[in-house]
């Protein structure tokens, strides 16, 4: 019966420790080989930094983890991320040294790696697919895979087989969101090369409606761990009030594995799980007519239409289908806006009776291209779009946004926990 561990967070490193030994999560390790930690550092922000409790993979407990490693004898360390580059230029070396893994590296003598940057494998998931999988991540003898605990608007819950999609280069991870196949089915074949020896989930704190710091965290001070990473997974979904036969991506994975999705099948030691259940909604709510946000149904807004996201937008492409919802609230001032639909992703096909039909990225462009509803196509081209192009193009459209009320926003949502008790800043920075 594979082993998971869960137990309390309430000191460092000893917890980390705790977690660590009753599922044997060493189990093969050698001093001599080559260790990677894949960290959740989803994306990054110079100008707003994210709130980042449950969001990324804490600072303190990636350093606990270094200590028990070279504890343990092992010298040869890499901390590997591919993180979102939303702006050009602030990527994975800007969320290193935005939450202290730069210095932890320099501390500890360990390496940093940005997959982005990475050469790549080919590594197929049927007859016509192929992922392009960072070699670094290949070639590793022991992979610890170290997500959050935290839930996800596409996928429900994004733990330790979400979190290896950051291993994938950047064609790949659109490659996931393809219309004609399935995000949930394509990532979890990341692990089947991958092969991580050990998945440990950060819990403590857990993110609702993430995977973005635009939800709620919560202090949760637990630590979930296993050399099973679906195991690990089902813990962690049940603590944050998920059945794992819910998990589509679980339900594939198992399935290809032949592995059961009972946690009876399991043995849990330490905490009891049913003492750390917490639902977390994963789910933003939508207008019954699919127009917009349910706050746009609350202050009455209409005219314009923003259909909800689907499994094919992408990370890249996600902050600005968010950006368009708060815009286009600055831009209501009590009567009906503009007649216009505005689309992202890459399978959304426009709806008849709007004036114009402003397409978000080369991907809907290309979607829509021969589209008979779209009276006047509005494009806005890039991968993602520009900022000022999205602004400009709303304006031209007649929508008056203001773009400092979504400054103003992302600065609130940067600074929200900021002098709350239990939010300690202190948990994404080097000791």
């Amino acid at each position: 019966m594979q082993a998971v561990s869960l137990v309390k967070y309430t000191k460092s490193p000893d917890s980390l420790k705790e977690a660590i030994a009753p599922c044997n999560g060493f189990a093969g390790l050698k001093a001599t080989d080559k260790v990677l930690i894949k960290p959740n550092l989803v994306a990054w922000d110079e100008l707003f930094p994210p709130a980042p409790y449950g969001v990324f993979t804490t600072t303190r407990l990636v350093e606990d983890l270094i200590i028990i490693l070279k504890e343990f004898g092992c010298n040869d360390i890499t901390i590997g991320e591919g993180s979102v580059e939303v702006k050009k230029g602030v990527g994975t070396m800007a969320a290193f040294a935005g939450l202290g893994y730069t210095e932890l590296a320099k501390k500890h003598n360990v390496k940093l790696v940005d997959f982005n940057e990475s050469k790549a494998e080919k590594c197929a998931i049927d007859e016509t697919t192929h992922l392009l999988i960072a070699k670094e991540a290949l070639e590793s003898d022991f992979v610890i895979n170290f997500p959050v605990l935290k839930t996800h608007g596409q996928t429900k819950v994004s733990l330790g087989l979400k979190n290896l999609k950051g291993c994938l280069k950047l064609a790949s991870k659109k490659l996931c969101h393809h219309p004609e196949l399935n995000l949930e089915y394509c990532f979890p074949f990341v692990a089947d090369y991958i092969k991580p020896k050990l998945t440990i989930i950060d819990g403590i704190y857990a993110l609702e409606k993430g995977a973005l710091h635009f939800g709620n965290a919560y202090k949760k001070d637990i630590i979930i761990a296993s050399t099973d990473i679906l195991a690990a997974d089902m813990v962690g979904a049940k603590v944050i009030g998920y059945d794992p036969t819910d998990i589509a991506h679980f339900v594939t994975f198992a399935q290809r594995h032949n592995k059961s999705l009972s946690l009876q099948d399991y043995e849990i030691k330490g905490e009891k799980l049913e003492d750390h259940i917490q639902p977390l909604k994963w789910d933003w709510a939508w207008t019954e007519d699919n127009t917009g946000p349910g706050v746009f149904a609350k202050m009455g807004v209409s005219g314009v239409a923003l259909p909800k996201y689907d499994d094919t937008l992408c990370s890249g492409c996600s902050p600005i289908a968010n950006m368009c919802n708060i815009l286009v609230l600055s831009a209501f001032k009590g009567q009906p806006l503009p007649k216009v639909e505005i689309l992202n992703g890459k399978k959304m096909q426009a709806r008849a009776g709007y004036d114009k039909t402003i397409l978000l990225g080369n991907c809907i462009i290309k979607a829509n291209k021969n589209n008979p509803n779209i009276k006047e196509p509005v494009e806005v081209k890039g991968c993602p779009p520009d900022f000022e192009d999205v602004v400009n193009t709303l304006k031209a459209c007649g929508l008056e946004v203001n773009e400092m009320a979504y400054l103003g926003y992302m600065k609130q949502q940067s600074e929200k926990y900021n002098g709350k008790e239990g939010y300690d800043p202190s948990y994404y920075k080097a000791v």
